[in-house]
């Protein structure tokens, strides 16, 4: 199923390796992705506003195509 995620650069909680192996997984297998890395934020997101709306609207539009029907 197609997937949006966001990654902290920052992130303490989720080390960022975990975020390259899903990517890499997402691919291998074909699946339809976007991907936005926040270098500047931790687990939060907090700190990259432009990259965070981005996502959000990112996550709107998933939701709007795979979950409204």
């Amino acid at each position: 199923m197609p997937s949006v995620i966001a990654y902290g650069g920052k992130d303490r909680v989720c080390p960022f390796e975990s975020a390259r192996h899903l990517v890499e997984a997402l691919e291998e297998n074909g699946v339809d992705y976007r991907y936005f890395e926040l270098p500047h934020s931790g687990h939060g997101l907090q700190n990259d506003d432009k990259i965070y709306e981005q996502y959000m609207l990112a996550v709107e539009e998933y939701l709007d195509r795979y979950m409204s029907e």
